[in-house]
């Protein structure tokens, strides 16, 4: 949205497209509002150091730098699109318009407001694309199909992706169920290389009772709450946590892998039933069918964000001529993980810079109409060939990813859900939809088995711990021999990865 409106200021005629509702359909909409920027309590440099050092020295600098320095533009523009903040110490926060909204929600709504009041910008919802059209190595448009299956092609002078990550690709996640990593998928698609995909964070405390959103538990946590087993043994005394928010805002890596293994043994819970009623007064959760004043609720780590994906230059725009991409598909500035806030600030200052200057390139290099006889038939299969469904290829997919990829790692496992996952793609290929709907699954699981495929595949490598990254038989972070950045390029004759690394800076 953000990009969108910078590129209709900027002169140019813009279409902002989506599969569902402008703003909702991401995991902005869920968020805490809280965004790490430089302000008149946290300078630029500081803002600098802790995400590179909370990227455990393999940040790609430019980009940090970068964003740095377009944050105060950047934060200048949202206000003045309608959206309330208020300094904190290290950032700005959502004002929200109403007491108890989620103020992700107050924020996405007051942008798509704005683009929809735009009369230079045409909204098309209900969308899905699946191919990024190039041609001599520079984009000219997209094809997909719209809600009745028909074809759709929109020719462009550039291309901005905004597609998130692909934490639904994980059992247990707090993201959107469909960012399922299909903007990194469209991008291997035209050859790109993806960055660090090994590197996924996980948030230690989400709610993971059946039937219930799966929402982060933010901080501050009362002080009265406690994380019990079924036999209500205190987890956190167990392992001598003396202070929950502590351990969430400085030791969440290490709360993380705690809590994912002994969720491997047994369900956790989360007790709020010795908590004052004083707490509750505007919360959020107050609007979820269940008492947590008086019933424990299941809880578990969950993957929360991707710091891998696509290079960019400073500009926002990839290696290929007009296809631009902001937000959390890029890669470049949370290295080995992301310091919290740093995700909206992305959005806000990657969207930015990208809205600007996809609008300037498209200006200066006008695109002529190709004859859509160069373009491939639309065809669907009428038959598949195996009896297994797309909602248990889906369920298998993200127990892979939960297992195997999740918040500790070793190579035995990462090369088990590999095969795993090279028999799940095999079955894939043999669905045929006979919906629309239904094709948009399968497109979509293709695109989150072709993800998990770079976490392993990258994953098995590195031969290291390392921020979020965790390995179970390498425990130590090893600045020697790999502080350096993971490169994958898939090739698409033999279906395998090539990867390379690269020192980082």
């Amino acid at each position: 949205m953000i990009a969108a409106l910078q590129a209709q200021a900027a002169g140019a005629e813009v279409v902002i497209m989506d599969r569902g509702a402008i703003g909702l359909g991401t995991n902005s909409a869920w968020s805490a509002g809280k965004f790490s920027a430089p302000n008149t309590h946290y300078h630029p440099e500081e803002h600098m150091r802790n995400t590179l050092e909370t990227g455990h020295g393999i940040n790609y600098e430019v980009m940090v730098r970068a964003i740095v320095e377009e944050a105060p533009h950047a934060f200048s523009l949202i206000r003045a699109l309608g959206v309330e903040l208020e300094e904190t110490s290290q950032g700005y926060a959502v004002k929200t318009s109403r007491p108890g909204l989620i103020p992700g929600i107050s924020l996405v709504k007051t942008l798509a407001g704005e683009v929809k009041n735009s009369a230079g910008i045409e909204v098309m919802t209900g969308l899905y694309v699946t191919e990024i059209l190039k041609e001599e190595e520079r984009v000219y448009g997209i094809k997909g199909f719209d809600k009745t299956g028909k074809l759709v092609v929109m020719y462009a002078s550039a291309v901005v992706l905004a597609t998130g990550g692909a934490g639904a690709i994980y059992l247990r996640n707090d993201n959107h169920k469909d960012i399922m990593g299909q903007g990194y998928y469209l991008a291997a698609k035209l050859g790109l290389a993806l960055w660090d995909m090994e590197f996924v964070q996980f948030y230690p405390l989400v709610i993971a009772e059946p039937g219930l959103p799966s929402l982060i538990l933010y901080p501050p946590s009362p002080q009265e709450a406690r994380v019990v087993n079924a036999a209500g043994e205190d987890i956190l005394r167990r392992h001598g946590i003396k202070n929950l928010n502590e351990a969430i805002m400085r030791k969440r890596d290490e709360f993380s892998v705690i809590l994912f293994q002994e969720c491997l043994e047994e369900p956790l819970y989360m007790d709020w039933r010795r908590v004052p009623a004083s707490f509750w007064k505007n919360h959020p959760l107050t609007r979820i069918k269940l008492d947590f004043k008086k019933k424990l609720f299941a809880i578990s780590p969950a993957a929360h964000f991707f710091m891998g994906g696509i290079r960019t230059d400073e500009s926002g725009q990839t290696s290929v001529s007009g296809l631009f991409a902001c937000g959390e598909v890029v890669w470049g500035l949370h290295g080995a993980n992301r310091m919290g806030g740093n995700a909206l600030t992305e959005c806000v200052v990657l969207g930015s810079i990208a809205g600007r200057n996809s609008a300037r390139y498209a200006l200066h290099n006008p695109v002529s109409e190709r004859s859509l006889k160069e373009l491939s038939k639309d065809v669907w299969e009428l038959r598949s060939s195996t009896k297994v469904t797309l909602g248990e290829i889906r369920q298998r997919i993200r127990e892979t990813a939960w297992i195997y990829a999740g918040v500790v790692r070793s190579e035995k496992g990462l090369k088990e859900g590999l095969a795993k996952l090279t028999m799940l793609q095999r079955q894939l290929k043999g669905i045929a939809p006979q919906t629309v709907r239904e094709r948009a699954e399968k497109e979509d699981l293709i695109s989150a088995a072709f993800v998990l495929k770079a976490v392993l595949t990258a994953s098995i490598a590195r031969k290291e711990s390392r921020g979020s990254f965790i390995r179970k038989d390498f425990p130590q972070q090893d600045d020697l021999n790999w502080r350096k950045n993971s490169s994958l390029t898939y090739e698409w004759e033999r279906e395998i990865f090539s990867l390379n690394h690269y020192p980082s800076g």
